[in-house]
């Protein structure tokens, strides 16, 4: 081991030195691929003015597995959510967000926070939602909407409460539609949901459901 005359291990500054020389060769690299890119420019493709968010929004929500149904009011979800909870054995339906527990207590409908059940049955999770984004027919929801992750990590199924006024064209839009609602309670996460979840490790074989949710419904009430 070689010292100098100041009592410093030259090895050891001499790997400080080399280890400096990889990090900023790694940021220069990381700035020279990235130094094109316009941040501010919307790179989706427009929405074509005769569909609107709202028919885009469905038709990619619906090419990615997902379930959607319409409803004119409040209280047609509430009586939907009558008829098909005991129909489907998703009772008791699991809830941990305060606005859907309100709206839930509103028309008597029963619901629990507690997220254990048998191994045969179904854990189906109501939940309202940050956002429906158009152009990847994506569901946004974070812990600040649910106060867990739980809700949308644990579900087998996963029912989301939207309104109409919830559609946004793209990402960007939906950063802004957030920040704007909760400007002093930052969500710790917010979670992209496009569809149920799908997985090629068995197999290579594509499979739903098998490591998330396996059937995701959106509910988009129409509040015009």
């Amino acid at each position: 081991m070689a010292w100098d005359n100041k009592g410093e291990n030259k090895d050891a500054t001499f790997k400080e030195q080399m280890l400096a020389k990889v990090r900023n060769a790694l940021i220069e690299r990381q700035e020279a691929l990235f130094k094109d890119i316009d941040k501010r420019t919307e790179t989706w493709v427009p929405i074509k003015e005769e569909d609107g968010n709202a028919i885009t929004f469905v038709q990619n929500f619906k090419d990615h597995g997902g379930i959607f149904i319409y409803l004119e009011s409040e209280a047609e979800f509430a009586e939907c959510i009558k008829q098909l909870a005991p129909e489907n054995g998703w009772e008791p339906l699991w809830c941990t967000s305060p606005e859907m527990q309100n709206l839930l207590n509103k028309y008597g409908i029963a619901y629990t926070e507690d997220k254990d059940r048998e191994p045969t049955q179904k854990l189906v999770s109501l939940t309202g939602c940050e956002c429906l984004v158009a152009q990847t027919g994506s569901i946004i929801l974070s812990d600040a909407l649910t106060q867990t992750r739980d809700a949308y990590a644990l579900a087998d199924i996963l029912l989301v409460y939207a309104t109409t006024e919830q559609i946004v064209p793209g990402l960007r839009t939906a950063f802004q539609t957030l920040n704007k609602k909760r400007p002093n309670q930052k969500p710790s996460q917010i979670t992209f949901i496009t569809g149920p979840s799908c997985s090629t490790s068995i197999e290579q074989t594509m499979v739903i459901g098998a490591s998330g949710i396996r059937q995701v419904a959106v509910f988009l009430v129409d509040e015009e």
